[in-house]
């Protein structure tokens, strides 16, 4: 079996999908999916299902759930295993997405500190490839917010990593199209706007670099009510500089294309000119 919650909540089985019926089964399911190979407590499943108000027979209904769970599980060869008034969902990094993901950056950062940027780089591409959206997209237990959370900083630091990484290799172009997907995930977060900023203007779209901190800036102010930070306008300055300097220069070569072509015209109407005039005299 196979299981992915780098978005929405999802179980194979070979080529088949296990469907997993029922909000509170999925909670339960999840909160052991997230803490994988780690006890969980019967009080913590409790508080997952039912959010700090559960009914009376909510130890019954937990135990009753995880007894169908377990042999959904187990006729996929799968265990959840028992200790004391805890329980665990026992797996292999390979079995789930999360799992694959964290042991990728792992060893991203060891091939980082190695020296080796290229194989960083192809590392933290493949684990940001598991994404398929926000963590347990879909279902919603605000005793499962800690657990979402973490996993989505981790998410985030590899992002922020293989940016770090690509730049070094002096790959901002490179990096455009998946910056532009990670601001639209992340529409409040300084450092990859600034970052899409920069990339934009190392392919010389310095005026599409412009306009994205500027739009950060109208949303920070429009959405949060707050200003964004020094970098931000540090950032969007030098580039307005640039910009006008790429104007600048566009200007002048286009000036200069037009001297060429009125030299060009005005040399060209005075050899016709001299050729008329030999004509005529023959």
């Amino acid at each position: 079996m196979e299981f992915y919650f780098l978005g929405p909540l999802t179980i194979r089985s070979g080529a088949a999908s296990v469907y997993l019926s029922g909000e509170r089964s999925q909670k339960l399911f999840a909160a052991l999916l997230l803490n994988s190979n780690q006890p969980v407590s019967v009080e913590r499943l409790i508080d997952v299902v039912w959010d700090h108000h559960p009914p009376g027979t909510a130890r019954q209904q937990i135990q009753n759930r995880l007894g169908r769970l377990r042999a959904l599980l187990l006729s996929g060869g799968q265990r959840i295993t028992r200790t004391g008034n805890s329980y665990a969902l026992e797996v292999s990094e390979k079995q789930i997405d999360g799992l694959r993901f964290r042991q990728l950056c792992t060893q991203a950062e060891q091939a980082r500190c190695a020296g080796q940027l290229d194989r960083a780089a192809s590392l933290l591409h493949a684990g940001l490839t598991l994404w398929r959206g926000s963590t347990i997209q879909g279902i919603d237990s605000p005793a499962l917010r800690g657990d979402i959370v973490r996993w989505e900083e981790a998410r985030l630091r590899a992002i922020e990593a293989v940016v770090a990484v690509e730049f070094s290799r002096q790959r901002h172009s490179a990096m455009t199209t998946d910056l532009y997907s990670w601001v639209q995930h992340y529409p409040y977060h300084e450092g990859l706007h600034c970052s899409l900023a920069e990339a934009l203007h190392a392919g010389s779209r310095t005026a599409e670099a412009v306009h994205v901190l500027h739009q950060l800036k109208l949303r920070l102010a429009r959405e949060l009510g707050i200003n964004a930070g020094t970098g931000v306008h540090d950032l969007h300055r030098r580039l307005l500089g640039a910009d006008v300097a790429e104007a600048d220069e566009s200007a002048q070569l286009k000036r200069q294309a037009a001297e060429a072509i009125h030299r060009a015209l005005t040399e060209t109407t005075q050899a016709l000119k001299v050729l008329s005039n030999a004509i005529a005299s023959y």
